[in-house]
């Protein structure tokens, strides 16, 4: 029997596929500056001096660890709109990116919270205490001694953060979001499967290249950050 596969068509789907391109950066971007601002508010309940502050921190980062990113899209994008329903609350209006975009983040916080503790344990105790022995406050110190340090350590885990934030948006398409994955599902369907062998390695393609591409930036910016931490040092 005569293969079907044909692997000169990979590369024409390549560009059909990246006309999804803005609808995933727009999940991934708005999804990193979510999970970040989570990730801080957990960071510091997790820094907290109060147990119980912690506990909550810490059953957090457990839970958002311990559930998959796809059974938390099927919880939230199915449970919580009936879950509302029976409060009064239609939430049927609500886009499906939406959905897509408080998944992730919610995922994706965990992992940030946890990079920024232990950044921020990973600073010398000695910078805090050379800080306040020259005057400076809780929030001076913070932010012109301890944040900076902790921010380079930080970038990184931030960078692989982000790729991993990257490929769960190929999740999106579980409930018909027309991202990158979305696309590539909609070209294979539209031939009734016959070249879903072809477009889904155009999609792996697309996503290995633009994960190289965000590597190489976060390695970028950590050079950057560093010589010019280096020159206000100096």
């Amino acid at each position: 029997m005569k293969s079907s596969f044909k692997p000169e068509t990979i590369l024409s789907y390549i560009p059909k596929i990246l006309q999804a391109f803005p609808v995933t950066m727009e999940i991934l971007i708005v999804s990193l500056i979510v999970s970040l601002i989570i990730g801080v508010l957990i960071a510091r309940l997790s820094l907290s001096n109060e147990k119980w502050l912690k506990n909550i921190a810490h059953f957090y980062i457990a839970l958002m660890r311990g559930i998959p990113t796809l059974v938390l899209i099927f919880l939230i994008y199915l449970g919580l709109p009936q879950l509302a329903l029976g409060f009064g609350i239609n939430m049927s209006k609500i886009s499906k990116i939406t959905f897509i975009i408080i998944c992730l983040s919610l995922g994706s916080s965990a992992n940030m919270a946890e990079m920024m503790r232990t950044s921020y344990l990973a600073v010398d105790k000695g910078q805090r205490e050379a800080a306040y022995s020259v005057g400076m406050k809780g929030f001076t110190a913070f932010h012109r001694i301890i944040l900076p340090q902790a921010f380079a350590i930080a970038i990184p885990t931030l960078g692989n953060n982000i790729i991993i934030l990257f490929k769960e948006t190929s999740l999106a398409f579980s409930i018909s979001v027309v991202d990158l994955m979305g696309k590539a599902r909609a070209i294979s369907s539209a031939s009734y499967g016959a070249n879903k062998l072809e477009v889904y390695i155009a999609a792996g393609i697309v996503f290995w290249v633009i994960c190289i591409i965000l590597e190489n930036l976060s390695k970028f910016f950590e050079r950057i950050y560093t010589k010019s931490r280096k020159k206000v040092a100096i």
